[in-house]
This record gives structure tokens, C-alpha cells and sequence, in this order.
């Protein structure tokens, strides 16, 4: 049945509007009295109308507008009502009202300024009595908590839980349900017979009604004191994400994603900064869906699956994670069904171009060309003849060969006579027109692309919900032959099985595939930049040796001159190699697993207590399979190594079995974990909604468990029959056989004989309360004890609390601030309180590893790995955060400041221990780090004129680390620049970059200052240096910091427009207050490739450039890697890591409604978007700073310009 609640206009359109009129204080509390108590009685309205035969409905419309009411009714309840006929002046409320009703088979009564027409007591006869349930949404379908839900005409009101929940058993079937909260617009519904309702009201004020979810409760954010982000559906689908990481990128102030240089792995996410000093705790923050904590990452899960994203930075907000929540908290909340069954279709499509070496500042193929041979004619100098230079990288039955170029080869073959001046000079100006970088970028790689086909099906009924996608991605990769193909599952149902009992089954799983090639191919200088992949006809251009080992034996890369002498000898494979045809080889099949099943039941035992009782259970397995047939190059290598030839008779000896067949190696893994939790939750308001209590307590137990992994590895394979050779691999891989090309053994790679299982169990007691006084009053508290297996023996480490305290105050709940018309909503928060991390590499035990010597198999014996710690505790974070959350402008601007400052202690950290008690060092809780920072946002609507909309929201943080506690002191300056993030110094930045003092340069000779300020080189009177003067600079005291390697501030500016259907958004994404290298040239080695090489200072050529190794006096070259080493890490080579990015740029189209609706859609939208468009970096030189290993000053291969095109369409 239809509701008029508000037929034509708002009701605020009813009311009169009072002037406002300035009275003395006592007037004012006089006239308020007063008016307060007129709207009580009805009596003090002034009623003049005169209607004959007029509509009921007309006539209460105009009574209501001349008392300043608001009238609410049914067209179900007027259908039959008769014509009102009345006429009277000045009259009350009450008396018109009595008139108006006198021959209707209708009663009213009045309510909080609203007039309410029922049925009368003949017609209540028919009126049945039933139990209803409903829910209190937004139309976003969120839940609102903590709002107050009451049977019109009687004093019975039911308070929604933290589901928006509410039921009343043996409700009116005809009666009316008034909806009404601080942040809510008032909302009646009619009752209507239906035993299952869903109130839509409109919010307030955004800010104050948003419900934060931290995984063991759902909470208002009015009532909430801890610092908490929030991403909704509909921001995470602003754009075409390629994964969920990319869905977060730039929407929360604070939470950074540290990208892998090489794009070998995927982004790490980092909140609020370090807060540990072990890789085996883990930077990243727990992630956690739908209440429980899970070892899947943010990459592995569906995006499409998740209806909103909180990430829950402070102590206030995190810490009854206990152990786990020091590193922030990160809870996903998955969809469910709403309504009818509803069909939504996505398909998106990725297409990403090539990366470009251009930018990565490699010197042309004809200056590598001159720059080899001028290193090829320093070092012929030194020997008296072809022969004897040569000797020195050893001919066959020489056990260290070394490798030489096809360049070396060729003047060699010159100075041999195997060619003459014309062949050289011919060969030298074909290879200038080579590149192979190009031919491998031409040939090897290829667009990436990749296609993501998602279906999800929802719906609910007053007894079920349900909720279920399947999503299918398939990529091609940028290497040939590599290829990725996932399906996974997710299905959600919920069953209300009565009033008070509910119950919530799941599961998550996801099956994938994936083809990887050889990693020894993946690297485009696997050959020298004047060698080919395919001539200009396309045909493949095979080179008869490559520097490149079999990976499988101890052999080396062997040289030219011996490739070429066994291609006479037909008992050995062939050498040759092209890399197009070894893509294909040993191709490993990677096949994993992914299973996440859960339940919840929840039962509502008493008004405002439920119990709930979680359970999660994961299982994750892969299997790799790898294959090289015995005709592939690495087989064929292997074989050569362990083969033996006699000369004299010419026999050859093979290892029985080995050069029959393939090598097949497999590879299972398998880990697995589950979650139990049992909690009792309360939430109730008392007083009329005076006081409100929301406190919950319980247990939680997990448990992780690693089986050992199951390999085998089998040569003289027959993919066909599945028989394998049956090798003696004890004597192969410890004695080796006799080979001729390196001439002595050589030994064939066997299996790790090391076999583990990891199992750890937890237990913890958890609660956590929140008290809310006059919608204005916030105080909160967590606490929690974990238990872990392996930890502690000392009872005060073992049960160490982890807790939180937090206030907060809704200053615009004041009525000093109901004048101020500006501030919509304005929130203090303070909250301070200990959360934890874990490690459980260190234990209160020693540990050791048994072992068999598999030389003498009757011997036993034992390696310790670990010392005991008795005193091992939980590593320890403070935190502090104080907050404002703030709406301004009728809602048009909202956002947040918070700051906060986080020190973290007993961090487990590498400690010098006295060596009497057997060991060196230790892993102690002896660290500390100390983070503090600021974070902002701010977003805002701040046009819209209906057709045309324009929204801005920027994201800023700043966050400093320092290391204030560190045991362990080196001696050694070189280990602070090599390894920054494994050796600290005290109330210095984590991570910094330490340099050399740069001191100057001579005659092309870089040098440093040592901590006297003393040159590491002194210099004769002709600028040349003097040899025994050169020194390693090894003081820690001679350093500068330049400043941190991790960005000190992050944060990002999205602007959208709109214009009716379409939606164009912009994301860039800053970053900044970092250091990095400079990308400088190895000064002690010739294998140097870039583009300075041409201009390097020279005898002859002399400039501000350094020199090079090949032009180093000979005195001296014995200490060019120092030279050069202090020079790349001096503080001349450092520049600021500072940068801008266009992240991406979308447009996108929404088919009309009515459209959509002709075409049996509820919506359809179209999406093209680009990535990558635009960057501006500090650095210059085309550096980009997401891409560049800051530490070393390397350049990685360009994020590549991708487009993306997607379409989503509701049935």
C-alpha cells in the first residue's frame, strides 16, 4: 500500500515559519515554557476554516498547516472515509479535530507536533496482533545503530542494534513504526500486516550517521572516539581497479603502499609508518572480513565482493586485535542481498603498453661498441701476445673458465687470422645497427592484457539473505608464454530462523593457474646489446653460446673458444641459443588453491544482549610443476657438464640414465588456519536515549598450521610413459662426476633434505565498551589478553595486557552551537592506549635442527638455530591520537585532522651478546621506534546545480620515524650504506640514507672526507693520485644522513565533475621528503652501460665526468672499487625522491534511467579510463621514484601506460 507521508510537498513546507524575536533571558525561558506546553495540549491554535463535502485528506492538510503540525495517514485508511462538512472561527486544535472526525469510522490522535489518524476502536476490532522485525537503513543500505524505533499511540520503543535491527512481538497489524535519531530524519512507515520491514531514512548529517565497522562490532561513528577511516562501495568504484590495494590507493590519510621497484611482488601496505624492526612481524596491517583476521592479502580478494572498507588506525580503534593490531587493522565487509533479486554484470578490460627504455638511460649499441673495445685494447696492453691473454679464461679441461664476449671473440679471431681487417670492420658496422633491447622489446615482450569477467546475484526476503558472484580473470603477460587464469567463488547466505536467532554461512574460494618461464630469460641483457633475436626478415638468429649456466649442475657459463671446439664433438649437445625458442622451455605450471569457509550465528538472548559465535576456516595449497625436455638448452648444458670424453680413444661417459630424458621437478605446499571467537555484546539506551551503553566480551582461539612440503625431482623424465631414470643422487650430488670441459667433477643439484612443520595456537579474552551521555559524551575501552605457545615463561610477559581509553566530544550536539549555522557536525576524539605484534622466529626455547651427515650416514648430530629467550614478550606500541572530525556548509565540506604519536618498544632486535654464553648475537626485545605524524582530509561537493556537479577530496599525511633504541652498534661504516634498513643508529630516521662526505675531484678521481675531514686520496703535484695514500673510509663517524629512504609525507587530490550522465575523475597520488641515489656509473668494473660512458673523463678528453675503470692508471686499479664505491654513495649523489602522478583519469557514462528501465535494467554504466598518463618527479632524468631501488641508484623498467574500458550492468 502506498504511504502519503508526504503527498506533494516536504512537510517542513507545512509549517508555519516563526519570526525570530529578541527577548531578555527570562522572557525567552517564559515564552518557550509556554509554547512548549501549547504544543502538548493542542490548545492554544487558532483554527479558522469552512469546508462543505470537502476530502478528508484536503481538509487535515489545511488544519494541519494553520496548527504548525504535520499530519500522517494512509491512503488505505481515507479510501472510505466520508465528506468533511465544517465551519468554525478561532477554534482549538482539539475541538476542530473533533468536528472533523465526528461522523468518520477514524480517530487521531496527536504526537510530537504531528497529527496521526488511525482507525477507531470498532474498526480496531479487526486489527490483528503480530511479531514483526525490520531494519534501519540508509539508502546506501548501511544499518544504522542506536536509533530509536516506537508503535505510534503507545510508549512501546525498541532500540536498533548494531545490524539496524529492531522487533516487536504482538505489534498492531494496521499500526504505524515512527523511526527517529540524533543524525536521522524523522521516518513513519505503516505496519500494514507485513511481519518483515525495512525503514530508508535520510541522514542528517553524513559524518555524525556513518557506521564504522571494526570487525567485532558495528558501531555509529557519533559514538565512536578512535581514528578510523572509512571507504564506501561506491568511492571504491569510482574507477576500474585492478585490485583492491588499487581501490585504497589515495583514499586514506596515513596508509601507503610500498611498491616493489622491479614489480616483482606485490605493494605493500604500510599505516602510520614502521612500528617494527623484524621482516618476520610484518609492516602491513592485519587484514580482517567481516569480523574475522585473515592470511589472504588485500590482491587476493575480489573487489567486486566488498561493500565497504574501515581501516582502523589507532589504539582506540584497534587494540582489542591485541597482538596483532600494532601495524593498524584493515576490515573488509563483504556484500550482502538487499531486496529483490538483482543480477549485476561486470566486465572490465586492461590493455598496458610495453615500458619504454628510453628512459631507462642506456648508452647506444655503437658507444657500448667503442667502450668495449677501448676495455678489450687496455687489457690486450697487458699481455705480450693474443695466446697468453686469452689463456687466462681457460680452454677446455680448465676447471675456471670464464665467460668473454662475442666482441672479445672477434678480435681474437683478428689477431688469430681466422679473419682479416675487411670481416672485422664489416661484422663491427653491422653490429652499430643492432639493438638487441629493441629486438627483445619487439619480440619477447607484449602488451600486457588482461580481461576480468565478474557475475553476482543478490536478493533477501524477510527470512534469508543471499549474496553470491563468481569472477573469472585471465591475463596475458608481459613475457611471452606467460600467462595467469583465475576463478573464484564467493557465496553468503543468512537465515533468520526466528526473532532471535540468525545464522550466517559463507564460503571463499579461489582456483588459479598460471604459466611462468624461465626467470634466467626474463632480463632483456642476457645477451650484449649488438647481438640479434631475428634478422630484418624476422627468421631467428641463433648464437652458438650465451653466457647463461644450467642452473642444474656445478657447472659455469662457458666461453666462446670452448663452444665452439665441443660443436666438433658429436658426443655433446649443441651450445646455441635463442632466446625466443628457450621461452618455451621449462615452463613451470603453477596451481593454487584458496578456501575460506565461515559461520556465524547470532541470538538476540534479552532486550539489547546477543550472543554471537564466529567461526572461520582457511586452506590454501599450491603445486608447482616444471618440465625441461632433454633437447632444451639448460638440459643440454647440464649434460655437457657431466659428461666425460677420452681424446685418445675417443669414448665418451655418460651418467646412466641422465641423457635420456627430461628433468620433471614438483613442488606441493600446504597452510592452513582457523578462527573461533564467542562473544556476548550489549547495546542499550536508557532514559529516553539519555544514556547509551555498547560493550561487548568474549574469547577467541586460532590456530596456524604449516605441513611440510612434499618435492621430487626426477631426470631421464618421459612426460608420455611418466618413467624417470633411477640416478645414484647421493654420489652425484656430493662427489660429482668427472667432466672433460671443466676438467674435474662436477656435481648435479639434489633435493633439500630439510623437512619442517610449523604449528602455533593462540588464545585471548577480549572486551571492549563505549558509554555515550546526551548524544554528546563519548568514553571508550578495550582490553585483551593474548596467549600464544611458544612465548614467555615469566608470567608478567605472558599475560601483559593490551588496552585502550578514549574520550570524545559532539561539540555541535551543544546548543551553544545551535546558532552557529555553519558547522554542521564538529567531533573532538583523544584516545590513548598499547597495542602488540608477535614474532614467533624467537621463542623461550632453544631450538635446533637434527641432522644426518649424509657422508657418514651413522652419525647424528644437532645444529642450534636459536638461543632461548625467557624473557621474550610481546613488541609494544603506545599510541596516542587526537582527532577532529568536522562537517561545515550544510554537509558541503567534511573531512578530519588527526595527530597522533606511536612508540613502539621491546621490538625485537639483533642484540651483541658476551660470547661465554655460546653465541654472538641474540633476538631480544631491546628496540624502539618512535612514530609521530599529522593527517588531513577534506572533501567537498562544492558545485552542484543539478545537471552539472563538482566534488574534490584531498588526502594528506605526514609521518617521521626514529629509531630511539637500538643494542647493537657496527664498527663498520659500509654496513649503514649498503643495509639501511637492517642497521640503525639511535634518534635517527629508520631506513636513512648514509653517505660519504664528498670532498671533490682530480683529474676525473672522485673523493670522500673520513670523519677528521682528511681526503680518502692525496694527490701528487700533477693531480695524479698516489697509491699508497688511497684508504677505505670505515668510520660510522665520517657519515652524513642525508634523510630518510621512506617518503616522510604521502597523500593524494581526486577531483570529479559531473555532467548529467557522465562522470570524469582525476587521481593524482604525491609523495615526498625522501632521498635517493643518484644513478651513477660502477667506476671499478667495465661492465657499465650508460649513456655516460662516451663522455667519461679521459686523458684526452677531460671534463667535470669521472673516470671510468678502463682509464684508470694502472697504479691504481687495484683500488678503483673503493674509488668507486665511495663515490656512488657519497653525498654528491643524492637527490630528493619528491613526485606527482596522474594515478589515473576515467570517464564515465550512466544510461539514462528510463532508458535503463525500457531495456528491463535497473542501471548500466560505461567506463574508459587511463593510468599512468603523467608523472613529475625532483630527481629529473627521467627518475621515476615508485620504480627506482632508492638505496643502490637503480633505474627499473617504467610503470607502463595502461587503458582500461569496463562496463556494469544491473538486472
Amino acid at each position: 500500500m502506498k504511504l502519503n507521508l508526504q503527498p506533494k510537498k516536504p512537510y517542513k513546507k507545512l509549517k508555519k515559519k516563526i519570526p525570530r524575536i529578541n527577548f531578555s533571558n527570562y522572557q525567552w525561558m517564559f515564552c518557550a515554557l509556554f509554547m512548549l506546553i501549547c504544543s502538548y495540549t493542542g490548545q492554544a491554535q487558532n483554527i479558522s476554516i469552512n469546508f462543505k463535502d470537502a476530502p478528508l485528506e484536503r481538509v487535515l492538510k489545511e488544519v494541519a498547516k494553520q496548527a504548525n503540525y504535520e499530519v500522517f495517514y494512509t491512503q488505505k485508511l481515507l479510501k472510505d472515509s466520508k465528506p468533511v462538512t465544517i465551519s468554525v472561527k478561532n477554534s482549538s486544535l482539539n475541538e476542530t479535530l473533533n468536528q472533523v472526525f465526528k461522523n468518520q469510522n477514524l480517530k487521531y490522535t496527536l504526537t510530537n507536533q504531528t497529527i496521526v489518524v488511525t482507525v477507531s476502536k470498532e474498526e480496531e476490532r479487526g486489527n490483528v496482533l503480530i511479531d514483526i522485525r525490520g531494519k534501519v537503513v540508509n539508502s546506501k543500505n548501511e544499518p544504522f545503530p542506536g536509533v530509536s524505533v516506537t508503535i505510534w499511540g503507545t510508549n512501546r520503543t525498541a532500540v536498533t542494534d548494531f545490524d539496524g535491527g529492531f522487533s516487536f512481538e504482538k505489534a498492531p497489524s494496521n499500526g504505524i513504526l515512527d523511526c527517529s535519531g540524533l543524525t536521522i530524519e524523522k521516518k513513519s512507515i505503516a505496519i500494514n500486516g507485513r511481519t518483515d520491514l525495512t525503514l530508508v531514512v535520510e541522514d542528517k548529517i553524513a559524518a555524525m550517521k556513518e557506521v564504522v565497522v571494526t570487525g567485532f562490532q558495528t558501531i555509529s561513528r557519533s559514538n565512536f572516539t578512535g581514528a578510523i577511516t572509512k571507504v564506501d562501495e561506491k568511492t571504491l568504484n569510482e574507477n576500474i581497479n585492478t585490485n583492491l590495494s588499487s581501490a585504497l590507493e589515495g583514499r586514506v590519510a596515513g596508509l601507503m603502499f610500498q611498491k616493489n621497484p622491479s614489480g616483482a611482488a606485490a605493494d605493500k601496505p604500510i599505516l602510520r609508518g614502521m612500528g617494527t624492526f623484524s621482516s618476520q612481524v610484518g609492516y602491513s596491517p592485519l587484514l580482517v572480513i567481516d569480523g574475522l583476521p585473515t592470511e589472504l592479502t588485500l590482491d587476493d580478494i575480489n573487489p567486486y565482493d566488498i561493500e565497504s572498507v574501515d581501516v582502523l588506525k589507532d589504539a582506540a580503534a584497534a587494540s582489542i586485535y591485541g597482538s596483532r593490531a600494532a601495524n593498524g587493522i584493515i576490515v573488509l565487509t563483504t556484500k550482502k542481498g538487499n531486496g529483490k533479486m538483482k543480477v549485476s554484470i561486470n566486465s572490465d578490460f586492461f590493455i598496458a603498453e610495453k615500458p619504454n627504455l628510453r628512459d631507462m638511460n642506456y648508452a647506444s649499441t655503437s658507444d657500448l661498441i667503442d667502450f668495449e673495445q677501448a676495455v678489450y685494447n687496455r687489457e690486450r696492453a697487458r699481455f705480450a701476445n693474443t695466446a697468453t691473454m686469452f689463456s687466462s679464461y681457460g680452454d677446455i679441461g680448465n676447471s675456471s673458465m670464464k665467460y668473454y664476449s662475442p666482441l672479445y671473440q672477434l678480435n681474437r679471431d683478428l689477431e688469430e687470422g681466422v679473419i682479416n681487417n675487411a670481416d672485422y670492420n664489416s661484422t663491427i658496422a653491422q653490429w652499430r645497427k643492432n639493438d638487441y633491447n629493441k629486438d627483445y622489446r619487439d619480440n619477447v615482450w607484449q602488451n600486457e592484457f588482461r580481461q576480468r569477467y565478474n557475475i553476482a546475484f543478490s536478493g533477501s526476503t524477510s527470512r534469508q539473505n543471499t549474496y553470491v558472484s563468481l569472477n573469472y580473470d585471465e591475463s596475458k603477460n608481459r613475457i611471452k608464454y606467460n600467462n595467469s587464469r583465475a576463478f573464484n567463488l564467493y557465496a553468503k547466505s543468512s537465515f533468520q530462523l526466528n526473532n532471535w536467532l540468525n545464522a550466517t554461512f559463507g564460503v571463499n574460494g579461489t582456483y588459479s593457474n598460471d604459466d611462468v618461464t624461465d626467470s634466467s630469460y626474463s632480463n632483456y641483457d642476457i645477451q650484449k646489446r649488438y647481438e640479434r633475436i631475428t634478422d630484418d626478415n624476422g627468421n631467428l638468429v641463433i648464437s652458438p653460446f650465451v653466457g647463461i649456466s644450467d642452473g642444474f649442475t656445478s657447472g659455469s657459463i662457458i666461453n666462446p673458444y670452448v663452444a665452439r671446439k665441443i660443436s666438433t664433438l658429436s658426443g655433446f649437445k649443441s651450445t646455441q641459443f635463442n632466446v625466443l625458442d628457450a621461452l618455451k622451455e621449462g615452463i613451470e605450471q603453477q596451481n593454487s588453491l584458496s578456501l575460506r569457509t565461515f559461520a556465524n550465528v547470532k541470538a538476540k538472548l534479552w532486550q539489547g544482549l546477543s550472543f554471537n559465535t564466529q567461526f572461520q576456516y582457511e586452506v590454501r595449497k599450491n603445486d608447482n610443476e616444471q618440465y625441461y625436455a632433454i633437447d632444451s638448452y639448460k638440459m643440454r648444458m647440464a649434460i655437457n657438464s657431466l659428461t666425460g670424453y677420452n681424446p685418445t680413444t675417443n669414448a665418451y661417459t655418460y651418467v646412466d640414465g641422465f641423457s635420456t630424458g627430461g628433468r620433471y621437478k614438483q613442488y606441493s605446499s600446504q597452510a592452513s588456519n582457523y578462527s573461533f571467537r564467542n562473544q556476548l555484546d550489549f547495546n542499550q539506551d536508557f532514559a529516553d536515549g539519555k544514556h547509551s551503553i555498547n560493550a561487548l566480551a568474549g574469547f577467541e582461539m586460532r590456530e596456524t598450521f604449516v605441513p611440510r612440503s612434499i618435492e621430487q625431482l626426477r631426470y631421464g623424465y618421459d612426460p608420455v610413459t611418466l618413467s624417470s631414470a633411477v640416478l645414484n643422487n647421493l654420489a652425484l650430488s656430493q662427489t660429482g662426476v668427472s667432466s672433460y670441459i671443466y676438467g674435474n667433477n662436477r656435481t648435479l643439484s639434489a633435493l633439500s633434505r630439510t623437512q619442517q612443520e610449523i604449528l602455533h595456537r593462540y588464545f585471548s579474552v577480549f572486551s571492549t565498551a563505549s558509554y555515550t551521555y546526551l548524544s554528546k559524551y563519548n568514553i571508550t575501552g578495550s582490553y585483551r589478553v593474548d596467549r600464544a605457545d611458544l612465548f614467555g615463561v615469566d608470567p608478567k610477559y605472558k599475560n601483559r595486557p593490551l588496552w585502550s581509553t578514549g574520550l570524545g566530544w559532539n561539540v555541535s550536539n551543544e546548543d551553544f552551537m545551535k546558532e552557529v549555522k555553519w558547522v554542521s557536525m564538529l567531533k573532538l576524539r583523544a584516545t590513548y592506549g598499547i597495542n602488540g605484534n608477535i614474532d614467533q622466529s624467537t621463542t623461550p626455547y632453544i631450538t635446533a635442527t637434527r641432522r644426518n651427515d649424509n657422508l657418514y650416514q651413522s652419525l647424528q648430530y644437532t645444529n642450534i638455530t636459536a638461543q632461548p629467550n625467557p624473557m621474550l614478550r610481546w613488541e609494544k606500541t603506545q599510541s596516542t591520537n587526537l582527532g577532529l572530525d568536522y562537517s561545515l556548509f550544510r554537509a558541503k565540506l567534511n573531512g578530519s585532522i588527526d595527530v597522533y604519536r606511536k612508540y613502539s618498544s621491546d621490538l625485537l632486535a639483533t642484540t651483541d651478546l658476551d660470547p661465554t654464553v655460546g653465541a654472538l648475537t641474540r633476538r631480544i626485545n631491546a628496540g624502539a621506534l618512535l612514530n609521530k605524524g599529522i593527517e588531513l582530509s577534506a572533501g567537498s561537493e562544492w558545485y552542484n546545480n543539478g545537471d552539472f556537479r563538482v566534488a574534490s577530496n584531498l588526502v594528506f599525511a605526514f609521518n617521521k620515524t626514529t629509531v630511539k633504541k637500538v643494542t647493537r652498534a657496527q664498527s663498520s661504516a659500509s654496513v649503514y650504506v649498503a643495509s639501511p634498513a637492517d642497521y640503525f643508529r639511535e634518534n635517527e630516521a629508520y631506513n636513512s640514507l648514509y653517505a660519504y662526505k664528498y670532498g671533490g675531484m682530480e683529474n676525473g678521481y672522485p673523493y670522500v672526507l673520513d670523519e677528521n675531514g682528511n681526503p680518502s686520496i692525496t694527490f701528487d703535484a700533477n693531480g695524479n693520485p698516489v697509491s699508497t695514500s688511497i684508504k677505505t673510509v670505515t668510520n660510522p663517524d665520517a657519515l652524513v644522513n642525508m634523510g630518510s629512504l621512506i617518503p616522510t609525507y604521502t597523500g593524494s587530490f581526486s577531483q570529479r565533475f559531473s555532467y548529467k550522465q557522465f562522470d570524469l575523475n582525476f587521481l593524482f597520488v604525491f609523495s615526498g621528503g625522501n632521498v635517493m641515489r643518484k644513478e651513477t656509473m660502477d667506476l671499478g668494473s667495465d661492465l657499465v652501460n650508460l649513456s655516460g660512458i662516451a663522455d667519461r673523463y679521459t686523458d684526452t678528453n677531460r671534463n667535470e665526468n669521472t673516470r671510468l675503470y678502463v682509464d684508470f692508471d694502472e697504479s691504481i686499479r687495484n683500488y678503483a672499487a673503493t674509488i668507486s664505491s665511495q663515490w656512488r654513495n657519497s653525498s654528491a649523489n643524492v637527490v630528493d625522491g619528491d613526485y606527482i602522478k596522474l594515478r589515473n583519469i576515467s570517464l564515465g557514462y550512466n544510461l539514462p534511467k528510463a532508458f535503463a528501465t525500457k531495456i528491463k535494467m535497473v542501471s548500466a554504466k560505461f567506463t574508459f579510463q587511463v593510468n599512468n598518463l603523467w608523472y613529475w618527479s625532483a630527481a629529473g632524468n627521467h627518475i621515476d621514484p615508485e620504480v627506482y631501488t632508492a638505496n643502490s641508484g637503480t633505474r627499473n623498467l617504467p610503470s607502463p601506460r595502461t587503458y582500461l574500458f569496463g562496463f556494469n550492468l544491473t538486472l
